[in-house]
């Protein structure tokens, strides 16, 4: 592990370039190549721990059907940091990166743009300050890796900041990993998402930066006692009791959702994105069309791109056994 003196050193070193970046935000327009609408999430695929699994891999024939099926945007969770060598390099496993590019590749055949990240990085989440170097150079390679990609290919830096990473500290790892990226990718898009889970009240806490080049994304599971019904792997903290979605109340926090998304937009002058939004798959079909719907409707009504979870896997909107998952589809893809 970095101890705290070399992580220190890299983050000042960080933010320093970030001052020196030849950027001017009124010079530029936002985020230009970030042209999303509809999105959805590559999911418990490439995000799964080393040797467990938690579901299919996707193949050429899946990026083919979510093209097909009128989706724009792909976003591809990746837990790097599972598939690394030991320090001080931190090597990034070459089989596992190959199957990381297929996917990448798959995605660029079928025209869709595609958001890459960092997901899962638990022991950042525990250990933020011995784990901030590993984090700096899972980006260096990430970034030297896709430089040469086409510009549709975004980098969101961190999924999900929580637990012990957050205020100051997440925005020195945002600058970090922003800083480091520039170094290859002097233009790419590159996504920040802020502390406690990127929840939508956390938009504030990200970094501010004069980067044109720079999105913002939030995470949107309210209320989470309707979504996270029967979601085992909480333990404990599963919500308890059966629930629809629909009242006056339920309505009323969407709105708000939507009216703190396009404050902060309007505010900061950058594109802002729903990165996911979902419902547990076992609670009753009707329910969970019925709010992803409305999720994606008041989004695009505000003209906020969103990105479902997910594709495969779990909150499935795609089986092997069954298809698609019609009725979910259609609500989220008729104009």
């Amino acid at each position: 592990m970095a101890n705290w003196t070399t992580s220190k050193l890299a983050i000042a070193a960080a933010v320093g370039l970030l001052l020196t970046l030849p950027v001017n935000a009124q010079d530029a327009p936002a985020a230009q190549d970030f042209q999303m609408k509809r999105c959805v999430n590559m999911g418990n695929a490439l995000e799964a721990p080393n040797g467990a699994p938690w579901g299919k891999l996707y193949s050429k024939e899946d990026y083919k059907r979510i093209a097909a099926a009128g989706f724009d945007t792909v976003r591809i969770p990746v837990r790097w940091n599972d598939y690394t060598g030991p320090a001080p390099d931190y090597r990034i496993h070459p089989d596992f990166a190959t199957v990381v590019d297929d996917n990448i590749k798959w995605a660029l055949a079928n025209k869709l743009n595609i958001v890459l990240n960092i997901h899962h990085f638990d022991e950042l989440m525990e250990q933020p300050t011995d784990q901030m170097e590993r984090f700096r150079i899972l980006w260096d390679q990430i970034s030297l890796r896709y430089s040469k990609l086409p510009n549709n290919v975004w980098f969101e830096v961190l999924n999900e900041p929580h637990k012990n990473l957050k205020g100051k500290q997440m925005r020195q790892m945002q600058a970090l990993a922003l800083a480091t990226i520039r170094r290859d990718n002097p233009t790419r898009v590159v996504i920040l998402g802020g502390e406690e889970w990127s929840g939508i009240t956390s938009l504030a806490t990200n970094l501010s930066t004069d980067d044109p080049n720079v999105v913002y994304t939030f995470h949107y599971y309210d209320p989470f006692s309707f979504t996270h019904q029967q979601a085992t792997w909480l333990g404990e903290n599963m919500p308890k009791g059966k629930r629809g979605w629909g009242s006056d109340a339920d309505r009323a926090e969407l709105a708000n959702a939507v009216e703190i998304a396009t404050a902060f937009r309007d505010a900061v002058k950058r594109p802002v994105f729903l990165g996911e939004f979902g419902v547990n798959s076992p609670v009753d079909n009707s329910e969970r069309v019925k709010w992803a719907g409305a999720v994606k409707a008041a989004m695009e009504a505000a003209d906020i791109p969103w990105c479902l979870w997910a594709y495969g896997n779990t909150f499935a909107l795609y089986t092997e056994e069954s298809g698609w998952d019609a009725d979910m589809l259609a609500a989220l893809t008729k104009d």
